[in-house]
């Protein structure tokens, strides 16, 4: 249970990124209220530990939108240890759990003019590796981000399952559309 002091900081978060379009949503959800699945739940979550890690909000919503094909296996992955053995069995999960998200923060430095919009360059390539290869990847990029999918996609999976928001039957259908969502 979060404190009220941080339950008001997540919500006004959590809101900030909706007007930002996380999670996205087709033309005919635009005005209906959004229903909050397993898929659902991951996007907000990487988004929210993307600002956790000192990224902008603009930017944090632009990776979970436009690179979401490429992370949302990675957050798959990161649930593999509370998954049914018989999803995993049918599906089986070749993707790290490690996402390391090239900085380039001076990447259009000096292109843009005066009053032109902030943060709507070409986004940094996005590694997904397993623990043994994250020096590897480190060198590639120099600099980055390292988001570890571990950390919050077993509390999103069990706590859906628990708070009844997934039942064993609906689970296999929730980590399906995260799996092809794209």
């Amino acid at each position: 249970m979060l404190p009220p002091s941080a339950r008001t900081a997540l919500d006004a978060r959590i809101r900030h990124l909706q007007r930002l379009g996380v999670p996205a949503r087709s033309p005919d959800q635009r005005m209906s209220r959004l229903v909050y699945g397993i898929p659902e739940l991951a996007v907000l979550a990487t988004a929210i530990r993307l600002m956790t890690a000192f990224m902008v909000p603009t930017l944090a919503a632009r990776y979970v939108t436009e690179r979401w094909e490429e992370l949302a296996a990675f957050n798959l992955a990161g649930a593999r240890e509370v998954l049914p053995a018989d999803y995993l069995a049918r599906r089986p999960i070749t993707c790290g759990t490690i996402a390391i998200i090239e900085g380039n923060a001076l990447a259009d430095l000096g292109q843009k003019g005066r009053h032109d919009e902030r943060y709507v360059g070409k986004l940094g390539s996005i590694a997904i590796v397993n623990d043994d290869a994250i020096g590897l990847a480190a060198i590639k990029h120099g600099s980055g981000l390292f988001l570890d999918s571990r950390a919050y996609m077993p509390v999103i999976v069990t706590r859906s399952i628990e708070l009844g928001l997934a039942t064993e039957a609906d689970l296999a259908s929730e980590l399906d559309r995260l799996r092809f969502v794209g």
